[in-house]
């Protein structure tokens, strides 16, 4: 679940052409084990029309589950909102693809293909992705948002890319955001394959969920792309190192129409031993040590990686502006993960 404005993706659409295949990487040309070079197949993908749409977002029965009322109050714009509620206005988001919407996300997802074989990457297994169409108003306004392998995509940024003119089907942005929204469902469809994306931003995953304390539940934002709190880090927080999960929160209660938790949110580094408290990234002295630099998207090790997982198969080592990263490791282990 990720916010980005719909100008940044007119504003790239008007000067990018092409959907960004990665460019040369330490691993360019590289071959698989086997020394021959990896085939990547297709990404297996169809589009739901808005009333079978609207069934597999309302489905996600452990999704919804998760609610705090801070959260229904942001998402719904009033306080005492319910959970029926906010069921009932999400029905109501949901559309049909254009034909042109289609061939914008066909011809981009062929091209990215297309770079995964040429760089010699391959995917883990992944099952069909089903895409669906909103107008995000469900999720305050995220550009995208996932449940297993089904992508809900904003009809605004697609209605952007289309209107920007003809050539901007294939566009480096477009790319960049189904990479990380294609990273969640691969990630819970391969146990070994997000294990080992998080040991690059040195989180463990563990074998159950930890569970949100009071004093975080009150605060906390149900994230679709986040279904399990089983990964912790160690922070060092007033001298002291400590083991945390991570969780979505406002700093503030719902207050006002047009208040938003993208505009009053940090991360909630929370203390795997159940204590009833939480910290924020600014008392961790070693935050930035443990997520790496990358990205500023950073309210959860599922998220981080996503973002990084896109910004490596967008642009490859050299980066979007040509001049790397600041925590290339990162990248370098997700090219040595793909080439494996």
């Amino acid at each position: 679940m990720k916010r980005i404005l719909a100008c940044v993706a007119i504003a790239m659409a008007l000067f990018l052409s092409g959907c960004a295949s990665a460019p040369e990487s330490p691993t360019d040309n590289m071959q698989s084990s086997t020394g021959v070079a990896t085939e990547q197949a297709s990404i297996a993908h169809r589009y739901a029309s808005a009333s079978e749409g609207t069934g597999l977002m309302l489905s996600n029965d452990n999704y919804y589950a998760g609610f705090s009322q801070n959260d229904l109050d942001f998402r719904m714009q009033k306080k005492g909102a319910t959970l029926d509620e906010l069921k009932a206005f999400a029905a109501k988001q949901v559309l049909d693809f254009t034909d042109e919407e289609k061939a914008l996300i066909d011809g981009c997802l062929a091209e990215m293909t297309n770079s995964l074989t040429d760089h010699g990457y391959a995917l883990p297994p992944l099952d069909e992705i089903t895409f669906v169409k909103t107008t995000m108003a469900e999720e305050s306004g995220a550009s995208g948002y996932t449940h297993g392998t089904t992508i809900f995509a904003e009809s605004n940024m697609l209605d952007a890319f289309i209107s920007a003119g003809e050539g901007i089907e294939t566009e480096a942005y477009l790319t960049e955001f189904l990479w990380h929204e294609i990273f969640h469902c691969l990630t819970r469809s391969n146990p070994d394959f997000r294990a080992s994306m998080y040991e690059l931003i040195n989180f463990t995953v563990h074998d159950a969920d930890y569970t949100l304390p009071p004093s975080v539940m009150e605060y906390h934002i149900s994230n679709p792309d986040v279904e399990h709190h089983d990964s912790s880090a160690i922070f060092s927080i007033d001298g002291k190192d400590v083991e945390c999960f991570c969780d979505f929160v406002t700093t503030r209660h719902f207050e006002k129409k047009g208040d938003t938790f993208f505009d009053c949110n940090t991360t909630a580094l929370v203390p795997v031993d159940g204590t009833d408290t939480y910290y924020t990234p600014e008392q961790a002295a070693n935050f930035d040590d443990v997520f790496g630099t990358n990205t500023s998207y950073v309210v959860d090790p599922e998220e981080c990686m996503a973002d990084n997982f896109s910004l490596a198969l967008t642009y490859g080592m050299e980066g979007e502006d040509g001049n790397g990263y600041n925590s290339p490791e990162i990248i370098e282990g997700i090219f040595a993960y793909l080439t494996r």
